[in-house]
């Protein structure tokens, strides 16, 4: 049985809840990025496409 006060997905949401709308969307991004290349089992050279994702938000 799942004790739902350990699981409070409030809790673990809330940093990129209350980001903002830059950061909001890198993480966005990489969620994204990973839960692709988890699928495509290809998780070669994610770190370059991260860097990628962070350069095109700050500018």
């Amino acid at each position: 049985m799942i004790n739902h006060n350990y699981y409070n997905l409030d809790k673990i949401t809330e940093p990129i809840i209350k980001a903002k709308p830059e950061i909001r969307s890198i993480v966005e991004e990489v969620l994204q990025l990973e839960k692709d290349r988890l699928s495509q089992k290809n998780i070669r050279y994610i770190n370059d496409d991260i860097l990628k994702i962070i350069k095109q938000n700050i500018q």
